[in-house]
């Protein structure tokens, strides 16, 4: 599936592994591939954005796709209860708060959760609106507001 310089590049290392005796197998390519176009100091980039990852801005779902894909890089073996603590730990904290003492370490389930909760969180609060009902803007200091009993 490699085209251009790539496949060029490829047909040359895969030919001097085989004359050196390398068994040429996916774990061989892959190694040698990202040696090639994926150099350590962009792998160690990428996991130390892994272990700074916050939700922020991001909705649950943006948050959970940027932290699996971030987590490929993390160099240490990763159990499903870490991940999940991570996860959890880099929520906003509405959603830390009640997602976290669930102790959820299935990760499809926590990412379902703080959705739920997400949603709910979203329903309670108001919507934001800029300026005032139309014509509420005073045309001067003289006009009575309703509840002004003092000018009869």
């Amino acid at each position: 599936m490699l085209t251009g310089e790539a496949e060029h590049w490829w047909r040359g290392t895969s030919q001097m592994l085989i004359d050196r005796g390398v068994v040429v197998d996916w774990v061989c390519f892959k190694r040698a591939f990202l040696e090639k176009y994926f150099p350590e100091s962009v792998r160690r980039a990428r996991e130390a954005e892994f272990m700074r990852l916050q939700q922020g801005e991001m909705l649950v779902t943006e948050y959970a796709m940027r932290f699996e894909h971030l987590a490929r890089f993390y160099t240490q073996a990763i159990s499903k209860a870490w991940k999940c603590r991570m996860f959890g730990e880099g929520l906003k904290y509405d959603l830390r708060r009640v997602v976290v003492p669930m102790a959820i370490t299935k990760f499809p389930a926590l990412v379902e959760k703080a959705n739920v909760v997400e949603r709910l969180e979203s329903v309670g609060k108001p919507v934001k609106t800029v300026g005032g009902p139309a014509g509420s803007k005073s045309s001067g200091g003289s006009q009575r507001k309703p509840y002004d009993r003092t000018q009869q």
